[in-house]
């Protein structure tokens, strides 16, 4: 997820360049079709048909479905990682199958990481970061981080079996997609204006309890299909894979908050693509520890 401030996002989307912003309040009975509509087009490129007006509730709201679009893109990725172990090496079947996940979101949440590192490690004062941040223009740090990470989620996802790999892509994938839900309600916006900040103007704890239901879940499915599978590490290994993944992402965030006075939508793009690097990290490490 990138920064909605950004008029890419609507691109992204695959909507206009900026949300329908309707009079607060506006959901109605149609809002849970339009909100779960509304988190696979945010959270990745396939053009779904939002119904009805969208407003500021309904983007908050959509955020309690992100976790279930990143359970599907992992329980995905680990179809085609393992179906292309059957003939190519792991480092081979990794790259495409990270490849077709930068795909699905079109590069989203790798374009926020790239605008926060640029920003963050720029050294300059705060305001400035946030410009720097908005740029389209990629810097050098920003180009720096997206290879370094994509290398070592190649690295990490080759290193591992398809049995093991279950894990780490199902709750890693899903813990991320938690992530924004947990961002929006605990930190403010860090900019005075722009479409991001009408995803936080309700701040109803619905959403988020969604977003951790569907997260719970998302672990059980998880360590049940390492089970099957036959993978290392036991029935808590979707468990242990989600908390270091967003511990890792959060610990990041938090320090950016501090710098920032906030966060932004890159901010939250960087932390699902660091949670997604920590969860395939985190799967070789059961798998080193294992008996």
């Amino acid at each position: 997820m990138t920064d909605p401030s950004d008029t890419r996002v609507g691109e992204t989307a695959g909507g206009p360049e900026t949300p329908p912003r309707p009079p607060a309040g506006g959901g109605g009975t149609g809002s849970t079709g339009r909100r779960a509509t509304l988190a696979v087009t945010f959270l990745t490129g396939i053009p779904l048909k939002v119904e009805g007006e969208v407003s500021p509730g309904d983007l908050w709201g959509s955020m309690g479905w992100y976790p279930p679009v990143g359970l599907a893109m992992g329980a995905a990725a680990w179809g085609v990682y393992a179906g292309l172990l059957s003939f190519l090496p792991g480092l081979v079947a990794a790259t495409l199958a990270v490849i077709l996940l930068e795909l699905l979101t079109r590069g989203l949440h790798l374009d926020g990481l790239m605008d926060t590192a640029d920003g963050l490690l720029s050294s300059a004062p705060r305001e400035r970061a946030l410009e720097i941040m908005k740029d389209h223009n990629v810097g050098a740090m920003g180009v720096a981080a997206a290879v370094l990470l994509l290398v070592l989620k190649v690295a990490a996802l080759g290193a591992l079996t398809r049995a093991d790999a279950a894990a780490p892509l199902l709750a890693g994938w899903c813990a991320a997609r938690a992530l924004p839900a947990l961002n929006v309600y605990w930190w403010p916006y860090a900019r005075a204006a722009g479409t991001g900040e009408a995803f936080t103007r309700a701040h109803t704890p619905r959403p988020l309890q969604l977003a951790g239901g569907f997260l719970l879940a998302g672990v059980v499915a998880a360590g049940l299909a390492g089970l099957w599978a036959g993978a290392a590490g036991s029935w808590y290994t979707g468990l242990v894979v989600a908390v270091v993944a967003m511990g890792v992402a959060l610990g990041v965030q938090a320090a950016a908050a501090k710098r920032l006075g906030g966060l932004t939508g890159d901010v939250y793009g960087m932390g699902i693509e660091l949670a997604e690097a920590a969860a395939l990290v985190t799967g070789c490490a059961i798998v080193g520890l294992a008996p």
